[in-house]
């Protein structure tokens, strides 16, 4: 064998080692990834999964405080200060806040964790099911819908509502909704704010203000909790008094008395006193979120013999 033949060969193993290591350090360079994108999915997973702990974990402390602990104007309190359940001589509450309630005004409540949660008493927002629409219709005002309009869309919302086919003098029943190719009227209670773009009329109105859908209730009650009354929905109906209730609502201070909320807002004067309170309801939206983990529950509170609570899923829009 000459020189030249030995040399070739020698040079044919060593493009051969080169191609194989090559090849080698490609598959480890795949492998690496690989390995690193499921042990980041592993982690992503193994997070979600915390999350989703978390959240259901602080869904049902809420519950049970919801259940179990005392409602006063300030929200639910945690009932860590058992100075809240004293009574005195007559046997009303000694304290009328007690100091260590959680908001129920739709306020978001941030933890150093990441997590937020927030809690709305329904007597705060605009009940779509009352029957006399008294504070739906004044949003409506509020936001330059006129007082024939006010009257077509409480019309026609109390149709699609009440069992019966007699048509509202504004309203709509089953032969409007089949001349409009509209699913036809579900004669029944609406059981989502949602609901209402399956409305005559409604469809304008929530194009415009998409907000009613954050800000309505399932409630049956014309009684608005003014204490609850959450501050975006404030600022539409009272303007003028929007910040300093937000100053006010800051620093712990509600309104009790009827000299508080007049001193606040004096347009309040001008309206039916059996339709405002500071206190009152029983049922509450609730939502938790963390990160991608969420959930949007309402919670009735039991009275009486009644379950101490019901839940139902899903509420908000």
């Amino acid at each position: 064998m000459n020189i030249n033949s030995l040399t070739k060969q020698r040079g044919a193993a060593l493009l051969a080692v080169l191609v194989v290591s090559v090849v080698m350090v490609i598959l480890l360079g795949v492998a690496t990834t690989t390995l690193q994108s499921r042990l980041v999915l592993a982690q992503q997973s193994k997070q979600k999964l915390q999350d989703q702990a978390q959240v259901y974990a602080k869904t049902n402390q809420l519950i049970y405080l919801l259940a179990s602990q005392r409602l006063t104007a300030a929200g639910v309190s945690k009932g860590i200060n058992p100075q809240g359940l004293l009574r005195n001589k007559e046997g009303h509450w000694a304290l009328q806040i007690i100091g260590d309630e959680l908001r129920s005004d739709g306020q978001l409540i941030s933890e150093e964790n990441g997590l937020s949660y927030s809690i709305q008493n329904e007597t705060g927002l605009l009940s779509i099911n009352s029957s006399g629409q008294y504070w739906l219709k004044r949003w409506l005002q509020k936001v330059a819908y006129s007082a024939a309009e006010q009257a077509y869309l409480g019309d026609t919302l109390a149709d699609y509502a009440d069992p019966d086919n007699w048509s509202r003098p504004g309203g709509a029943e089953l032969a409007s909704y089949k001349d409009q190719l509209f699913p036809q009227p579900a004669n029944f209670l609406l059981q989502g704010c949602g609901e209402l773009w399956k409305l005559l009329r409604w469809k304008d109105v929530l194009l415009q203000q998409p907000e009613i859908l954050t800000l309505c209730s399932l409630g049956r009650s014309d009684q608005l909790n003014l204490n609850a009354v959450p501050l975006r929905l404030w600022q539409v109906l009272w303007p003028n008094s929007a910040e300093k209730i937000a100053s006010q609502r800051q620093q712990g201070q509600w309104l009790l008395r009827e000299t508080d909320f007049l001193g606040m807002e004096p347009a309040l004067l001008l309206e039916i006193d059996d339709y405002y309170s500071t206190l009152g309801g029983n049922q509450f939206q609730l939502q938790i979120s963390k990160s991608a983990a969420l959930t949007s529950i309402r919670v009735q509170r039991g009275r009486g013999l009644v379950a101490p609570f019901t839940i139902r899923m899903g509420q908000k829009p």
